[in-house]
């Protein structure tokens, strides 16, 4: 498989994560249906998976089950212990979780983890001259404020759709703060699964890893 990225990868995975986004953000007469999140889940891995090395795929597939299993732990505690929140719609629930949620979870932290492996390794890369430590803890801090507002403005988009609610005092700011907790725990995992290494970053044509 070919590790390298140009930037039309980059352009390419944007357009296809902000689609995703936009089924939330754009105002919609038709119903929201559950199994568009993890369609471009889905696509976001299979998208990954053609730059991915095996060492990389063996620690975001964990991760992701992680993910998975983690979320639908914290969802059902919140919604039949505490009653933070619910959601409906769903074609299928799990207890208190929505099918899909479960497989978002795992498509798309699985290939949230080949992107960061991928993408922050290539980026470095181009900026040898840089501190790597630098570059990668700016990274690290523009993804957690990034998936920490952006998961917490996907409930908001949610609510408004009908189709999910808060109580019990939980309101947007402490979802905020859930995903940037999880996301933060996501990458402290990430790094015991595959250490961050600059002998990873190395010309294509070099790649062994």
């Amino acid at each position: 498989m070919n590790a390298t990225r140009s930037i039309y990868d980059f352009v390419l995975e944007f357009m296809i994560f902000f689609f995703g986004l936009g089924v939330f953000f754009v105002p919609s007469s038709m119903p929201f249906n559950w199994w568009i999140i993890p369609s471009i889940s889905a696509i976001l891995f299979l998208f990954e998976y053609r730059k991915s090395t095996p060492k990389n795929l063996k620690a975001a597939i964990l991760l992701g089950t992680f993910l998975m299993v983690f979320d639908f732990v914290f969802e059902n505690v919140g919604t039949l212990v505490f009653g933070y929140w619910g959601t409906s719609g769903s074609s299928l629930f799990i207890l208190a979780v929505p099918l899909e949620v479960m497989l978002t979870c795992f498509f798309g932290g699985t290939a949230w983890a080949l992107y960061v492996l991928s993408a922050h390794t290539s980026f470095i890369a181009r900026y040898r001259n840089q501190s790597h430590k630098s570059l990668r803890y700016a990274l690290i801090l523009l993804n957690l404020l990034f998936f920490g507002a952006g998961g917490a403005a996907a409930e908001w988009c949610l609510i408004q759709r009908g189709v999910m609610y808060y109580a019990g005092g939980w309101t947007t700011p402490h979802a905020f703060v859930a995903y940037l907790a999880t996301w933060t725990m996501l990458h402290v995992l990430l790094n015991k699964l595959r250490p961050f290494e600059v002998a990873h970053v190395v010309p294509a044509e070099g790649r062994g890893v």
